[in-house]
């Protein structure tokens, strides 16, 4: 699977055939944190998690309250898009139904947004001949019409949408030795799948006549089979349908994540251990568990006052106390404690915990520039 972004991979997991698949190619820094955060597992921790509105890719103005979703990739040429999917193995009215995933992960990812409103318009609409190339932006009067249809203030289009699959399956042998000293081989065969999918977005503005963004994503999906022959092995592979729909969705949840903030799931660890407060932390991690902040910021902060020269236990409750001052919305006292974890008790893991708080802080900042002005 290509990882161009795990960032995104907390925002959403798609289960296809007992797999994840997970968006991709978002905002860089999260793979970063990802990093950061995988650092903190350890067996004297345990893990928690919390919910963070995460910033958009950019900007949009601030008139833009409700949005229209529209499709308008269906090729003007329909045998154009039928004799391409014989030569790429797709079935018959694949695309179309990718589509429909690609919009409805669109509307999925914006109703998740405090940002806008989202109306998905169920219009179809023609593009270029074979639906897979950028046609010519759309007429503002056409615009207008929509946004007045259904009481939006910008229009967000699928103008081009293309998917590709492949399969193949090769020979593996694999030696063993067996039970009479003598060499074997076993002859196996390995699937391989790869499934594309390529969408070309805009969105318009009526009120000043601009298209505001063109993108276009362009991700994929590998999967992997094993059989005693070489067709066990190609259809043990999921269905190419199932798993275009599947990424199609996927780029359509990335593309709201790109003109709008969205609330995601994030996790964090810490530490149910200390030498010397076997008792205390495993009573604080209980109340944790309990979302009774405070009740375990007590026990931590008092085990932080009197740990004396037990600097580990000490640099751990304090670590645990930026932990639950982040739990509780306040990022500048999260940012303290954990840098008094890292300073002063030479704790690790506070040290990558400080980058992730004040990669949060900017994110506050930048949400925080992305909503409209609240008026007084």
């Amino acid at each position: 699977m290509r990882l161009s972004n795990p960032r995104y991979s907390i925002l959403l997991a798609l289960n296809i055939q007992n797999q994840k698949l997970t968006p991709v190619k978002h905002l860089v820094k999260f793979s970063f944190l990802l990093f950061l955060l995988a650092s903190l597992f350890s067996s004297c921790m345990k893990s928690t998690s919390l919910t963070v509105l995460q910033p958009a890719q950019m900007t949009l103005p601030e008139h833009i309250a409700t949005v229209a979703v529209v499709d308008r990739s269906k090729p003007s040429n329909g045998w154009l898009n039928v004799l391409e999917g014989l030569f790429t193995g797709e079935a018959i009215g694949q695309d179309r139904r990718s589509r429909e995933e690609a919009v409805r992960g669109l509307t999925d990812a914006l109703t998740r947004t405090p940002r806008f409103t989202v109306k998905n318009t169920g219009i179809e609409m023609t593009g270029s001949k074979a639906g897979n190339n950028l046609p010519a932006p759309l007429e503002w009067r056409e615009v207008e019409r929509i946004c007045a249809d259904y009481g939006a203030h910008a229009v967000v289009t699928i103008e081009s949408f293309d998917s590709d699959n492949s399969a193949s399956a090769r020979r593996v042998e694999t030696k063993r030795k067996g039970k009479d000293g003598k060499q074997y081989i076993d002859v196996s065969y390995r699937g391989q799948q790869r499934t594309g999918v390529r969408i070309g977005w805009r969105l318009y503005d009526p009120r000043t006549k601009i298209i505001v963004d063109e993108y276009t994503t362009d991700d994929y999906l590998e999967k992997t089979s094993t059989g005693s022959t070489e067709r066990n092995a190609l259809n043990n592979l999921p269905s190419q349908v199932s798993v275009t729909r599947s990424v199609a969705f996927a780029v359509g949840h990335e593309y709201g994540a790109r003109i709008a903030p969205l609330y995601v799931a994030v996790s964090r660890q810490y530490y149910h251990k200390a030498k010397g407060y076997k008792t205390e932390m495993q009573q604080a991690a209980v109340f944790l568990k309990n979302r009774e902040y405070e009740r375990a910021a007590t026990i931590w902060k008092k085990i932080e006052a009197t740990a004396g020269e037990n600097k580990k236990a000490a640099g751990r409750a304090a670590y645990n106390m930026a932990i639950t001052a982040e739990l509780n919305g306040n990022l500048d006292l999260a940012l303290d404690w954990a840098k008094k974890a890292s300073n002063d008790y030479g704790n690790k893991k506070a040290g990558n915990y400080i980058q992730v708080i004040q990669m949060r802080q900017n994110d506050v900042r930048k949400v925080e520039s992305q909503m409209p002005k609240k008026k007084v």
